[in-house]
């Protein structure tokens, strides 16, 4: 079972993902970072919270892909039985994705390997991104799998470099190495050491500086858009769980995903 772990130093929260043997994130993942970033949001010793991969190579691969496989008979009984849709953008994950959003206090993603789907869209959501050297990939990659994101992979993408890169990335299912990476400005940062140093460096600029401005920055700066992530979001959840409970073809995918042993092609 994958497991979510927090270590508060000199104020500044480390969370750590770790699911062996692939990295993968999954719902009962979800519920324990849920109840985590709830006990740091008033804990005052937590000042700067950082997320971070526990296995080499690995920040977060991916969501279950076998999860979203096994949701789909209950979504299509549901919808034999005459019974509305349910409203798909509101699952767990994507409010807890919401949560790290509108976090009150500074987020870093130290990206320290795989981070694709929804950990991308996790990373997408924090306020830094740093990746650290390696052979790995970042990126929106679902359509080669069937899908689209679910979770904010679109808004936030388009959000951060513009639509049309965001439309070329998310309809290729274009990843990067992380140097690409911080060229192409999906990352703030390319470290060639190891990250997680670096991050908790960047971490530490924040510890003596006042909550509450740190808070009114963020929340003046996320609502500077005249659309709301929430809106985009709230539209983008709703048609991935119309694709993964109606397109055939998208579960075929996601099955062969699976089958071949979770191997997926860079582009």
């Amino acid at each position: 079972m994958g497991t979510v772990d927090c270590e508060i130093k000199n104020y500044i929260a480390t969370i750590t993902f770790t699911n062996p043997p692939k990295g993968f994130f999954t719902a009962d993942m979800v519920e324990q970072l849920g109840c985590i970033l709830d006990e740091l949001a008033d804990n005052p010793e937590a000042r700067v919270v950082v997320f971070t991969g526990g296995l080499p190579d690995v920040f977060i691969r991916h969501f279950s892909v076998e999860e979203i496989i096994s949701w789909i008979p209950g979504m299509k009984e549901r919808r034999a039985e005459g019974q509305p849709d349910p409203k798909f953008a509101r699952t767990p994950l994507r409010m807890v994705w919401e949560k790290i959003d509108n976090y009150r206090k500074p987020t870093i993603a130290a990206i320290n390997g795989y981070c694709g789907g929804g950990g991308c869209e996790l990373a997408l959501a924090c306020d830094i991104r740093l990746a650290g050297a390696g052979d790995y990939t970042i990126g929106q990659m679902e359509i080669l799998v069937g899908i689209l994101p679910g979770a904010g992979g679109t808004t936030r993408l388009a959000r951060l470099v513009g639509v049309g890169k965001a439309l070329e990335w998310v309809l290729r299912g274009r990843t990067f190495y992380p140097e690409e990476a911080a060229t192409e400005g999906l990352v703030h940062h390319y470290i060639k050491g190891p990250v997680l140093p670096a991050a908790l460096e960047i971490a530490s600029e924040f510890v003596d500086k006042p909550a509450s401005a740190l808070s009114a920055i963020k929340q003046v700066l996320r609502s500077s858009w005249g659309h709301t992530t929430a809106d985009g979001v709230d539209e983008e959840g709703d048609l991935f769980g119309n694709i993964i409970s109606n397109d055939p073809r998208a579960l075929e995918m996601m099955e062969e995903y699976v089958a071949s042993g979770h191997k997926m092609k860079k582009f």
